[in-house]
């Protein structure tokens, strides 16, 4: 829409223009003087708008781009003013902010500054320019040439950590998953690590004691290979849900004595297990029960495999009804068939099912050149026209939850509505609108961020007040006095990015629970974090034990977008003070 409004432009100049919803997205370098009501159509406005020069004068240009002023907020026409700055860093309004911050000017200016230094004037409307190496990791010892990486890496173990120096006591800089493979440096000697540090591509360094499987002259041979996540994809995995009570994660694949021993030891577990009358998950898996198998005659007759030991998964030996796997390739043995687990296990195929993984996806503002207002309906409702006798037709039905791109509020009849991008009519109370957010105090004009509303289920990415992606999303429910699940409100940023991560845990009112690999993982407060959930489709609705859960869509577009930066072959990244973490704000 930028290239809408250039022909319109004189430099230095004023002009009239008049059209329907003409008072939306307007570019940031366009201030509105005054807007008057024309005759008694809902439609037409007049804008008197000054042109905001666009060439400041040379020494105000050459002013570094902490001295700009935060970015005015592109305003919603029918509210006319500014929301209030946030508050200061540390103030009780907004309680758990990670310093860090250095204040930049005063948030919701009503002015435009000329053009600094990290930003582009002219044609650009003004958009702050972040800097080259915005959100890299920066390792302290550089990123080593390609000439140098002459030997073949394989990530060994199910995770590898990468250090930011060859000395294990140094700072950890995120790590590589199973399977990963890249080529790295030359063996750098280090007493914490016995058999030698190698630098990564992309800065840092893996001990080979730890994990990392090195060959000079050819790629390491894994037998079998785990699933590649696909960063192109909502679902990095594929998943599915364990069928039966008690079923046995191998860490390879059993012998015909093992499996009789797990079927004597599975009964005895089942025994414990109805006996205590544990409670049902509430998982979303198929209601029908599956019987528990009976134990083989080998187990009755032979009681000495009792005293087998098995190679069980030591995190996770016995699967729960319900728990979540994420899933490889299948694999037969002996005529029996076992699904590995993208993380090295094996599980018989008979105790799990593949999961039709749910999604949910919002809209990316920025590519489409939408900016406020904007919003989601609340409930089903109607899109209505208004006709050339001034009589309301209805046009068609819209489903909760769909996204409406607004340009104005109108009155017709003593009730409220919204103008549609395409000129229909929609109730404004069946709208939710989320409202403009200044420019959170101490954040540079171009850093990007991320505005949680737990009243309204709704997530606001930001590159400085320019609203870049929106969608809805399920906050954590009430629970009770011992066990609150809501998510806490406050401004942090995020410490810690996982392509995946497992999530797992217990509560009086669910139970256990355990979900391999959930996807997209941005923690941002203790155990708090934004994630994917593939496992439901309740957003725009409370739901969660606390972390904001998105459609997995939704999630890996701010994965890839919020900073740190994951580098090319790493699963995890941490924050550090060089590459801080985009900040999180969540607030009612």
């Amino acid at each position: 829409r930028r290239q809408r409004y250039a022909p319109l432009l004189a430099e230095g100049g004023f002009f009239i223009w008049v059209t329907p919803g003409a008072g939306r997205n307007l570019p940031p370098m366009l201030r509105v003087g005054y807007a008057l009501r024309m005759s008694g159509r809902p439609l037409n406005w007049l804008l008197v708008l000054g042109l905001a020069g666009c060439d400041p004068p040379a020494e105000e240009a050459k002013r570094p781009a902490e001295a700009v002023a935060s970015q005015p907020v592109q305003l919603r026409p029918e509210s006319g003013r500014l929301p209030e700055p946030r508050p200061e860093p540390g103030s009780s309004e907004l309680p758990g902010e990670a310093g860090g911050d250095a204040a930049s000017g005063e948030a919701g200016a009503t002015t435009v500054e000329p053009p600094a230094e990290g930003t582009t004037g002219g044609d650009d409307n003004l958009v702050p320019t972040a800097p080259e190496d915005y959100g890299l990791i920066k390792p302290p010892l550089g990123v080593p040439a390609p000439e140098t990486l002459r030997s073949h890496g394989l990530a060994g173990y199910e995770v590898v950590t990468v250090y930011s120096r060859p000395d294990m006591s140094s700072e950890k800089l995120g790590y590589l998953r199973i399977g990963t493979r890249m080529m790295v440096t030359d063996k750098v000697e280090h007493e914490s690590c016995k058999a030698g540090f190698y630098g990564l591509p992309a800065g840092g360094y893996a001990c080979a004691s730890k994990g990392l499987v090195v060959d000079p002259d050819k790629p390491p041979v894994m037998k079998y290979p785990p699933p590649v996540p696909r960063h192109d994809l909502a679902h990095p995995y594929e998943y599915g849900f364990v069928r039966r009570w008690n079923s046995p994660m191998w860490w390879r694949i059993p012998t015909d004595q093992e499996i009789a021993a797990s079927e004597l030891q599975r009964t005895a577990r089942e025994a414990e297990r109805l006996a205590a009358k544990a409670p049902p998950s509430d998982a979303p898996i198929p209601a029908e029960t599956v019987e528990a198998a009976p134990a083989s005659d080998a187990a009755k007759a032979d009681p000495a495999l009792a005293e087998v030991k098995l190679p069980l998964s030591p995190n996770t030996p016995w699967l729960e009804r319900g728990f979540f796997l994420s899933l490889g390739e299948k694999v037969v043995e002996r005529g029996l068939t076992f699904y590995r687990t993208a993380r090295g296990a094996y599980v018989s195929a008979s105790d799990i099912s593949r999961y039709d993984a749910k999604d949910f996806v919002g809209v990316a503002l920025d590519e489409q050149g939408i900016t406020y207002p904007f919003g989601f309906v609340k409930k089903d409702t109607k899109l209505i026209q208004l006709t050339p006798d001034d009589k309301l037709k209805v046009v068609r039905t819209v489903e909760r939850r769909t996204f409406l791109d607004l340009t104005e509020e109108t009155e017709i009849g003593g009730k409220a509505y919204m103008i549609t991008a395409d000129g229909l009519l929609v109730r404004k109370d069946h709208l939710s609108i989320p409202e403009p957010q200044a420019l959170p105090k101490g954040l540079d004009p171009w850093e990007r961020w991320i505005d949680v509303s737990l009243s309204q289920q709704m997530l606001v990415a930001y590159e400085g007040v320019r609203p870049v992606y929106v969608t809805l999303v399920s906050t954590g429910r009430k629970g009770t006095k011992e066990e609150p699940y809501e998510t806490p409100k406050g401004r942090w940023r995020i410490y810690s990015k996982h392509v995946s991560t497992t999530m797992d845990g217990s509560s009086a009112t669910d139970g256990n629970y355990s979900i391999q690999d959930v996807p997209w993982t941005m923690f941002f407060s203790g155990s708090y974090a934004l994630h994917g959930a593939f496992w439901h489709r309740s957003f725009g609705a409370v739901r969660s034990h606390g972390c904001v859960n998105l459609g997995p869509s939704d999630a890996r577009w701010l994965f890839h977008w919020a900073t740190p930066l994951l580098p090319e072959g790493w699963h995890g990244v941490n924050a550090t003070d060089d590459s801080p973490g985009s900040t999180v704000i969540v607030r009612d």
